[in-house]
């Protein structure tokens, strides 16, 4: 598919739907934090059943947020871990050098919000940039929640 085809199948987010997954995704971390163990099993659904209500989001709505939000927040999650690896780093240590040189010839590209806005549209994304932080939070939130790294196992 071209990024044509792309922009058309994605939704074009507004604050409203923006709002509305930011309040899923507060729900849904509350609900998981809520479960035990021994409530492993049904954890996810009801935690996501009750967020999808709360948010007023329909399913395929939500989908098509968070498959935005989350390319966004993925990246820029990868952008400042790498320039968290970077600010640890010892600026002595001939290693940490060569680190150091692989991740600036990273981070241009992770920098870049050019691709997300051919696919998404600068607006969409300038609103995603608005609230960056916050979104960011949220996505490594409830992937520590759901299990680690964003797949779903048991705890432990």
């Amino acid at each position: 598919m071209d990024l044509k085809t792309l922009r058309l199948a994605s939704i074009a987010l507004t604050k409203e739907l923006l709002e509305q997954f930011v309040a899923y995704q507060r729900t849904l971390l509350v609900e998981l934090a809520r479960s035990t163990e021994a409530e492993w099993s049904g954890r996810f659904a009801f935690a996501h059943g009750r967020a999808l209500a709360g948010s007023t989001l329909d399913l395929v709505t939500l989908g098509k947020v968070k498959a935005l939000v989350s390319e966004f927040c993925g990246r820029r999650s990868s952008l400042l871990q790498i320039r968290e690896k970077l600010a640890g780093l010892d600026p002595a240590d001939p290693k940490s050098q060569a680190v150091r040189d692989r991740a600036q010839k990273e981070l241009p590209r992770l920098e870049s919000l050019d691709e997300l806005e051919a696919r998404y549209g600068k607006d969409a994304i300038a609103l995603l940039v608005s609230r960056e932080r916050e979104l960011v939070t949220l996505h490594r939130d409830l992937a520590r929640a759901e299990g680690g790294e964003g797949h779903l196992h048991p705890p432990g």
